[in-house]
């Protein structure tokens, strides 16, 4: 890039890409839809494991975000500590390129790795895909977005050799990669919340689960759990007259109890969804 943009004012100092870069991952936006997507998918997959539509659990965006926030943290800051180590490298690499130019063994290496990086990163998941399918699969999209940067990073530091033109043309290739960057970004969010979303429904045990014990004024007629009639308040019209045991809460969301049987196997069960409403008494553990 040249010293002075066409207005004549000094660029910022730093190398562009990794400001570039850093703004978008420190966008407020773009983390809380991050949150927000990431939540809804995980959600998505896990109720569709459970035989279930997501749509019925009613989850406000509140709910995806307060559910995503602990993996995504886990994933920010693998993406931060990947961009320091980046950084280092930077601040290595790039006062020998304006320094010995293509002279340099190390430049002249690092910039042929750095041109192919684009290719290399991701068929290097692609090749651990067999040892290690579930980490290969959620790491493809960030290998593809990280190699993509780090060739634009390439790209960047031939603008920086010793006799090099300026490169007029990347301030709109950084727009472009910008997208992909973003979409690898998302898509790489997608597939680890599909993973969790499936290891949360795998290792749902109902045995584990805390007991609900449901009231009713009203024959509930449940595909789950154990009907017992109460004598004792039928003379009643407002009573709780009927009580349903061996019943495990699931999940509480969007005003409604999501309720699965003592002996529900993945699969191999329904699950109970029954409103907030004065008509039902809930009793949780015992």
């Amino acid at each position: 890039m040249s010293e002075q943009d066409e207005s004549g004012a000094e660029p910022p100092v730093g190398n562009p890409v990794l400001r570039w870069a850093a703004g978008i991952l420190a966008n407020i936006t773009v983390i809380t839809a991050l949150l927000v997507y990431f939540g809804w998918q995980r959600a998505d997959v896990m109720a569709a494991e459970l035989g279930i539509d997501e749509s019925v659990l009613g989850m406000s965006t509140t709910d995806y975000v307060l559910r995503s926030v602990g993996p995504v943290l886990v994933l920010l800051v693998i993406v931060g500590v990947a961009g320091l180590l980046w950084l280092r490298l930077d601040h290595t690499l790039a006062p020998r390129v304006r320094a010995d130019g293509r002279a340099g063994r190390l430049v002249r290496r690092s910039l042929l790795g750095l041109s192919a990086a684009w290719l290399i990163l991701p068929l290097l998941t692609w090749l651990l895909w067999l040892p290690f399918e579930e980490q290969a699969y959620v790491a493809m999209p960030f290998a593809i977005g990280a190699g993509l940067l780090l060739t634009m990073y390439g790209t960047h530091l031939r603008t920086t050799l010793p006799g090099a033109q300026e490169g007029r043309s990347l301030t709109l290739m950084w727009t472009f990669a910008a997208v992909i960057a973003g979409v690898c970004l998302f898509w790489g969010a997608s597939n680890y919340a599909g993973v969790l979303g499936v290891s949360l429904a795998h290792d749902t045990v109902a045995a584990d689960l805390t007991k609900v014990t449901v009231y009713s004024t009203k024959r509930l007629n449940l595909a789950a759990g154990t009907e017992t009639v109460l004598p004792a308040a039928t003379d009643k019209k407002d009573a709780f007259q009927y009580r349903y045991s061996g019943l495990r809460l699931l999940n509480r969301t969007g005003g409604h109890w999501f309720l699965v049987a003592d002996t529900w196997r993945l699969r191999q069960g329904v699950v109970v969804m029954l409103p907030d409403s004065g008509s039902l008494r809930m009793e949780l553990g015992g």
